[in-house]
């Protein structure tokens, strides 16, 4: 560009900075929401890996129920791929006078470190380093006692039960602080974690096992390959284990034998002695008797030979008398002393014989081992992970289909911007041209105004989007999960993608529309534009219409039509903001109903607490008299097992609850099943079962089609899918006895109870769960809460971005609104000049034009109802975690919402209008450029 080029380029800008400014900021708006949601997931990302790097978290985690003996330690070992496996202790535990369960890791060399916030981690067995969000509760220093309960072999892990507070760490795989999972301990929720030396454990067999392999080193590990990778790491481990699982129980019942044998020989060996003791008394008491019968007849001699019987024998017999007297009465004692003692031994004996009995019932009715195979998400504790992974997810998801439809409308609105700045300029480039400048040189003036709009705008929305938005998502989660503030990378490829867009929205339309425009001569461009010609429109055909309306309303239906590109632009522009904010405040409803749809409508009971395998009558005595207490309101018995499936994107272990009433008719008073399309009261039948809405999709199975689903004991179940019922959290499978024994093969028992409480606030469901989880019969209490606590940061990280989201949509829909407006009134300033001078009010005047944009408004939010509900229902589809569905109902507030945020920017804009127009200069307007 020479000097002229270039000062007329400046004037020009000048004199558009409306234009220029809304250009800068449809650009602005896109490049943040495009780049911002593509850069938030992959920053969450960064910041997880690097810190599972830091900490050398585990790929894959091995815990078995009866723990890792020495062949399961060498098993594990020679797994091909492995590049470090680690093996450690761990145990539920309750702190003292408190219900709150901790579990406690003994402290590992490489894999699974923990991260140290403040102190250090214990080195003797008396040291404990606690979870880092107990620094505010305990201080350094300090001692803290646990009570634990024995576990299935009769022992506890623990070697103490009292330690000094000496550090305050994070761990790499309990993330959340929220929800922690399940516990054996306290009131059946995990809320905290703590780390001790491994001399501070019972030295019998390892509880767990952390696996790293080669092959995912450098790898994402939240991406499709390290997935699928792990996926197949964890099925060779499975397949592994499962063949020694009966070895397993084989070497357990042999160790238990030996422990039992000696015990046995012991109570043998009394049951000897206490015989021998036994005969030895009997074999004097005979003695005794033999020697009074010697010593009778002796007597009966020395009575018949009377007076001849010399003295000296009578006096050995009276000695013989007192003899077997004092011999009596030693016995008598003896036998009392042996008949104390004897009562001592048999009740040991007795005792003993009765431990031994149980002991052996019980190692009769010993289940097959268990051995678990974790990833990083299913891993118990690994909530936080599964959370941190679906809010990464949940924004790339939004990434695919909110910027998309940001830059399609900026795109369109800049397109007619740069339009009308061409047109505006028609007059300045045809005296450019008449001067004998060249068409590219002044092509390239349009060219520099859409370029330095456009990347000025998208710059600053490539900034805000590399720190605002990772900054907004990272306040959402970051009091909820434990881990390092995000990491702020900067993304060349989408800040490249955001420009190329921009350059294709403002420059790619200049270049077009200037190089068509130019192909005129410079005479013809000297004039003004013609206006579009009039012509008949449809409803002038139709005269039942067209008669009713007064002159004004014909002059807005006659001018709509005949302006149809501005009307497509002002239809299209409403339309992507209405849809924008439809579908923002449609998904927001969605995820706040949740909660309150599942846990008041749908389930009505407080909590399933359920049995241990083989509990004594006794401990069922207890188990029942707490079920009837005062604070219990109602309960049912019924079959619970959680079973599971593989399923969803990332392929990982579905938790699936089973619940088998004993009474289906009873069920009705705990869990409302129901259909959510058709509102239908579903019943539980004998020709199959019912199954949550969620699992159903996942599954990708409708009404009559079979699923296979594996049971605690790692078996195959197939069942026929009768019903899906509408549920929001988790994954449920409801069936009743007839198809459990059917399914099952077995005769249906009750081994858990549904219970409802009188008070059913959180403080008092854990307070009653801790009291059943002190029963000896109780295996586990599972809370409602704990459920819904799992999603609260999912909901409340998506809540926050879709309020992000509303505001762009709304900011977008103002920039839209502001400048098709002043397009209309540029494009038309010599018509409104000409109705102003034949007398119309300056209200009249801006009614004249102003309504063709409240009812192209009006016709947009409309359609942006029609494509917001398309885009809403996209947003479900792909946003949801694997074991979340979000409510699909529309509320009213969904439609209200668009129309009174569109509605009110098309008022505020009507005065500003108003105002533009009354201070109009109608000469200046209406002066002739021939």
């Amino acid at each position: 560009m020479n000097k002229v080029i270039l000062k007329d380029f400046w004037r020009s800008i000048k004199h558009t900075k409306g234009q220029f400014v809304s250009i800068m900021g449809l650009m602005m708006i896109g490049a943040f929401a495009l780049v911002g949601l593509m850069v938030t997931g992959p920053d969450m990302r960064d910041t997880g890996n690097h810190y599972a790097q830091k900490l050398n978290t585990a790929d894959l985690t091995v815990i078995c129920n009866y723990g890792l003996d020495q062949k399961d330690t060498k098993k594990i070992k020679q797994t091909k791929g492995l590049q470090s496996v680690e093996f450690g202790y761990m145990t539920d535990t309750v702190i003292k006078n408190s219900r709150e369960s901790f579990r406690i890791f003994s402290k590992p060399k490489s894999v699974g470190k923990y991260e140290l916030r403040k102190g250090h981690l214990p080195v003797k067995t008396n040291e404990i380093a606690l979870a880092d969000y107990y620094s505010d509760k305990y201080k350094i220093g300090q001692n803290i006692s646990f009570t634990e309960k024995k576990n299935v072999l009769g022992s506890t892990l623990l070697k103490r039960k009292n330690f000094k507070v000496t550090g305050f760490v994070r761990s790499s795989q309990i993330l959340s602080n929220v929800n922690l999972g399940q516990s054996n301990s306290g009131t059946g929720e995990l809320k905290g974690y703590a780390v001790v030396s491994p001399n501070a454990f019972n030295h019998t067999v390892y509880t767990v096992a952390n696996l790293r392999y080669k092959d995912l080193r450098g790898l994402d590990s939240y991406g499709k390959v390290y997935t699928s990778k792990v996926k197949h790491h964890k099925k060779v481990l499975q397949d592994n284990l499962k063949n020694t699982a009966h070895q397993r129980q084989k070497r357990i019942l042999s160790v238990a034998n030996k422990k039992i044998a000696p015990q046995e020989k012991k109570i043998q060996q009394a049951e000897q002695k206490l015989q021998a003791a036994s005969e030895q008394i009997s074999s004097a008491e005979k003695q005794l008797i033999l020697q009074k019968s010697k010593l009778n007849a002796q007597i009966s001699q020395a009575e018949t030979a009377g007076a001849n019987l010399p003295q000296a024998a009578r006096l050995q017999l009276q000695q013989a008398q007192q003899e077997i007297a004092a011999g009596e009465q030693k016995l008598k004692q003896e036998k009392k002393i042996f008949a104390r003692k004897s009562a001592r031994a048999n009740n040991k004996i007795k005792s003993g014989k009765e431990e031994i009995r149980k002991a052996k019932k019980q190692l009769r009715k010993l289940a097959l081992p268990s051995y678990s195979v974790y990833n990083r998400r299913e891993l118990p504790g690994g909530e936080g992970n599964l959370v941190y992974t679906t809010v990464a997810q949940v924004v790339e998801d939004l990434a695919k289909v909110f910027p998309i439809f940001l830059y399609f409308v900026a795109a369109l609105v800049t397109f007619t911007t740069m339009n009308r700045f061409i047109d505006e300029e028609r007059i300045n480039s045809g005296t450019m041209k008449a001067l004998g400048y060249n068409d590219q040189v002044i092509i390239n003036k349009f060219i520099a105004y859409g370029f330095i709009s456009g990347t000025i705008g998208t710059i600053l929305g490539v900034y805000l989007g590399h720190t605002l938005m990772p900054q907004i998502v990272y306040h959402a989660y970051y009091k909820s999960i434990t881990i390092p503030p995000i990491e702020l990378h900067f993304h060349w490829q989408i800040s490249l993608i955001a420009l190329i867009l921009s350059w294709i929205s403002s420059v790619l339309p200049a270049y077009l529309t200037a190089k068509n425009e130019f192909r005129e001569k410079p005479a013809a461009l000297l004039l003004p534009k013609p206006p579009a010609a009039g012509s008949k429109i449809l409803l002038e055909k139709i005269p039942f219409i067209w008669n009713h309306l007064s002159f004004t309303h014909k002059v807005t239906a006659r001018n709509i039509f005949r302006y149809k590109k501005r009307m497509l632009m002002t239809i299209f522009g409403v339309c992507g903001a209405a849809t924008m904010l439809f579908a923002g405040f449609a998904v927001k409803n969605s995820i706040t109903n949740m909660n309150n749809r599942q846990f008041n409508d749908l389930i009505h009971y407080n909590m399933i607490v359920a049995q241990k395998p083989g509990i004594s009558s006794n401990q069922h005595k207890a188990l029942n008299s707490k079920l009837k207490e005062d604070s219990i309101k109602s309960e049912t018995p019924i079959y619970y097992e959680s079973m599971s499936k593989t399923a969803g994107k990332t392929g990982d272990t579905q938790d699936i609850t089973l619940i088998a009433p004993s009474s289906s008719k009873v069920l009705k008073n705990y869990v409302h099943l129901n259909n959510r399309k058709t509102k239908q009261t579903l019943h539980l039948s004998n020709n199959g079962v019912i199954i949550s809405e969620r699992l159903s999709t996942l599954l990708k199975v409708n009404k009559g089609d079979y699923i296979s689903l594996t049971d605690k004991n790692n078996k195959s179940r197939k069942m026929k899918v009768t019903g899906i019922t509408e549920m929001y959290m988790g994954h449920f499978i409801f069936m009743n006895k007839t198809q459990y024994q059917k399914i099952f093969n077995k005769r249906f028992t009750s081994n858990a109870y549904l219970v409802n409480l009188k008070n059913s606030t959180r403080k008092n469901t854990r307070k009653i769960a801790a009291q059943f989880m002190a029963l000896n019969g109780v295996a586990g209490v599972v809370q409602n809460t704990a459920i819904s606590q799992e999603l609260d940061v999912v909901v409340k990280s998506l809540n926050l971005i879709m309020v992000v989201l509303i505001v762009v949509a709304g900011l977008l829909a103002i920039v839209i609104q502001y400048n098709l407006t002043n397009i209309n009134i540029a494009e038309r300033i010599r018509e409104l000049s000409t109705i102003k001078v034949l007398g119309f009010y300056d209200n009249e005047v801006t009614m004249y034009i102003y309504r063709e944009t409240i009812l192209l408004t009006g016709i947009g939010i409309l359609v942006g109802y029609l494509t917001g509900d398309l885009l809403y229902r996209y947003i479900l589809y792909v946003v949801p975690p694997d074991n979340v569905m979000f409510n699909p109902a529309l509320s009213v507030s969904s439609f209200l919402w668009p129309l009174g945020v569109i509605g009110i920017i098309t008022i505020v804009l009507g005065f500003i209008v108003n105002k533009k127009l009354k201070d109009l200069d109608m000469l200046e307007a209406l002066k002739s450029v021939d």
